[in-house]
């Protein structure tokens, strides 16, 4: 299987290297098959499900997947069951519908290598969960996820931090958390340049390191980063990323106002490469649109518009709030207002579901104001013409706080002129601080006054609560002393009752011993036989009791040991001599004592029928013996052997013998559904009845004690 990953391992998606690949993978199944080796097939079919996923089939390589985790949780090996798991997450995309699907085989998947103590594995995939809840905007479950893989990676000394630090700025962006993103981005940049990281992980660092700048107006620093990852992306031959630079050198010129570079910037991008989808084709236009209506270029403008209007059927709701701010500007800009309006307050209501930045939703408030302003809404236009100044005034702020975090985190290398900035503003600040020094003062007497009313209040509660306490105090001494003297009777009945279970248990086995005696001065063969299958059945009672004198649970019967205890008394009571072979599958059953004996009893009859009738002239056969659980509240006993079967034209359930007699009789008690069947070869015999979870209070009487 190493020499199939090392060609998937190769850069790039090569048809020659997925075929010898795949080569590899129906040669390793052929050689299982002929070894009937099911770890084998369980590996080959790992390979090709990679195989499929790298050569851009993940439908057909979800079914070999699926396989393969199926082989290796039967085989009971963890690891390769958790790299078929992440393979089998791998055939998920990253739309709505599949990313739980996807989620949840990685989170098996990490659960597994925890397990294993595989750490770098366990972070590595971490680390990939991360990205994947940034993408579903699961933001908090992003942090949680990289922050753990970080904490691993550490712990192991693992140095190739970049990554990590590179997701964690950019789920922070996607917060609007800008400070703590450029700080885990510049950290991405610093650690990869120290290891000399030249691939395509360090241009996406760089990529997310000019997106931090980008949204805190530091136009400079993000054009110079985006350079330097398309820069890496060239060498790297990567032409999605080349693109991507591309498209967001485009968007970043437009923001400099350069919007003939810009146009060039994203032509090149549109034109050179082909695009993935209408997702991308969106992003597209929405960008296209921006830079013509700058450039008063209204022909071109109305081609983009048209074109978003194809593809907002085509994607998800996401996608389609993104578009419609795009479509409303566009439509408000050409004076249409009354088809801007369905955009815009469709924006509104989806904004609860999908957030959106305080400077869009104050784009979007003016657009409301123009739009209820011509169709004349003016109530609503004035609410959005306030809401327009709000978010105006809130997104200045926060423009001015980003600055502000971003002096304060290289504070130490910045120049003079900075730091005297920071420290002006620190001043307005304190100078802002003083003119509400009165008001807090107020607030602080009258904060004292609330306090003292307040202790006075609890000091009256805690009083009431002392007195509270010695009452429950002295009621919980009174329910201690009870539940001494009741534990000390529950001990008593529990010693009684064991007592009980190994007196019956000694008076049974006295009998079965007395009847021993008393078939040594017969001659009778009936007579013989009689007493021997007597013995028998007090020997099925008197098992329960001996196991119910022995443990601690004194009304419940384990049918998994109780079963085989039993088949081994008989084998050596009819002295089998290996012709007859018993198979048994008890599951771990535990029935009432009600219930115990009548089935012992029956498996008794039933098993001893057949080893004395089932195979005469001294054949070799076999007994199938089941007791399974068949639903929640019923159970199924079953007694099978390949014997002679039943004489033609006999109906076996008329017969008056002792045993079908007692048998069917034992059944009734259990309220059970009785069968005998002739099984071709053999005799079938099952027995169906309901499975008594808890003992009842009104207890079903057992055989022993309808007999006496």
């Amino acid at each position: 299987m190493s020499r199939g990953e090392m060609y998937l391992a190769k850069p790039g998606t090569v048809q020659a290297d997925m075929d010898s690949a795949m080569a590899i993978a129906n040669r390793m199944e052929q050689l299982s098959r002929h070894r009937n080796t099911a770890l084998g097939q369980g590996l080959s079919k790992l390979l090709r499900a990679r195989t499929m996923v790298q050569s851009g089939h993940p439908q057909d390589a979800r079914i070999i997947a699926q396989q393969a985790v199926s082989i290796f949780e039967k085989l009971n090996t963890p690891r390769e069951k958790a790299d078929a798991l992440i393979e089998l997450g791998g055939t998920y995309n990253n739309t709505d519908e599949d990313i739980p699907a996807k989620i949840s085989c990685y989170q098996q998947g990490i659960d597994i290598y925890h397990r294993l103590g595989d750490k770098m594995k366990e972070a590595s995939m971490l680390e990939v969960l991360g990205d994947i809840n940034q993408v579903k905007q699961d933001y908090n479950a992003a942090l949680s996820h990289l922050h753990q893989a970080l904490t691993i990676y550490q712990s192991i000394g693992y140095k190739k931090l970049q990554g990590v630090y590179a997701l964690l700025g950019s789920v922070h962006n996607e917060k609007s958390n800008y400070i703590e993103a450029l700080r885990y981005n510049l950290l991405a940049v610093k650690t990869g340049e120290e290891l000399g990281d030249s691939g395509m992980l360090m241009s996406t660092v760089y990529n997310r390191l000019a997106m931090s700048y980008y949204n805190i107006d530091y136009t400079r620093q993000s054009m110079e980063y985006y350079r330097k990852g398309m820069y890496l992306a060239r060498i790297n031959k990567d032409p999605n990323a080349i693109q991507n630079f591309l498209f967001n050198i485009g968007e970043l010129l437009g923001k400099m106002g350069r919007y003939e570079e810009a146009l060039d910037s994203l032509n090149a991008a549109y034109t050179q490469f082909p695009v993935a989808d209408a997702n991308d084709e969106g992003f597209f236009m929405m960008r296209f649109i921006r830079m013509y209506l700058q450039l008063n270029d209204h022909q071109q403008a109305e081609k983009c518009y048209r074109k978003m209007l194809g593809i907002y059927g085509q994607v998800n709701e996401l996608m389609r709030q993104e578009l419609r701010l795009s479509l409303s500007t566009y439509l408000v800009k050409k004076g249409r207002f009354a088809e801007a309006a369905p955009y815009l307050d469709t924006f509104a209501v989806m904004e609860q579901t999908y957030p959106s930045s305080v400077l869009r939703n104050a784009s979007i408030a003016q657009l409301q104001y123009k739009t209820d302003s011509a169709l004349g809404n003016l109530s609503a236009a004035i609410a959005h013409m306030v809401r327009h100044k709000t978010l105006s005034d809130s997104a200045r702020n926060l423009a001015q706080s980003r600055q502000l975090g971003q002096l304060q985190l290289q504070f130490e290398t910045d120049q003079k002129d900075k730091d005297i900035k920071l420290l002006v503003q620190r001043n307005e600040l304190q100078e802002a601080s003083l003119q509400k020094e009165r008001v807090i003062r107020y607030v602080i007497i009258a904060g004292v006054i609330i306090l003292i009313a307040f202790l006075g209040l609890i000091y009256s509660r805690y009083r009431n609560k002392k007195r509270t306490n010695i009452q429950l105090e002295k009621q919980q001494n009174e329910i201690n002393a009870q539940n001494d003297m009741l534990k000390g009777l529950l001990d008593e009945k529990e010693w009684l009752l064991k007592e009980i279970h190994h007196r019956v248990k000694n008076n049974l086995q006295i009998i079965i011993s007395l009847l021993n005696t008393q078939s040594q001065y017969l001659n009778n063969k009936d007579a013989l036989a009689a007493i021997r299958n007597s013995q028998q059945r007090m020997y099925s009672m008197s098992l329960i009791h001996q196991r119910l004198y022995q443990t601690d649970n004194l009304g419940k019967i384990d049918m998994h040991w109780y079963i085989p205890e039993m088949i081994g008394y008989m084998k050596d009571s009819f002295e089998t001599d290996r012709r007859i072979t018993f198979h048994l599958a008890c599951a771990p059953i535990e029935l009432d004592v009600a219930q115990a004996v009548p089935v012992g009893l029956i498996l008794n009859e039933a098993v001893s029928n057949a080893i004395k009738y089932a195979f005469p002239g001294g054949r070799k056969g076999h007994i199938d013996i089941q007791l399974m659980q068949t639903t929640e509240d019923c159970c199924e006993l079953v007694i099978a052997d390949n014997g002679a079967g039943i004489p033609p034209g006999m109906d076996a359930m008329a017969t008056a013998s002792l045993g079908m007699s007692l048998m069917q009789g034992l059944s009734m008690q259990l309220d059970g559904q009785f069968e005998l069947t002739d099984n071709h070869p053999g005799v079938r015999i099952s027995l169906a009845f309901r499975y008594q979870n808890f003992a009842s209070t009104d207890r079903l009487p057992t055989f022993a004690e309808e007999a006496s």
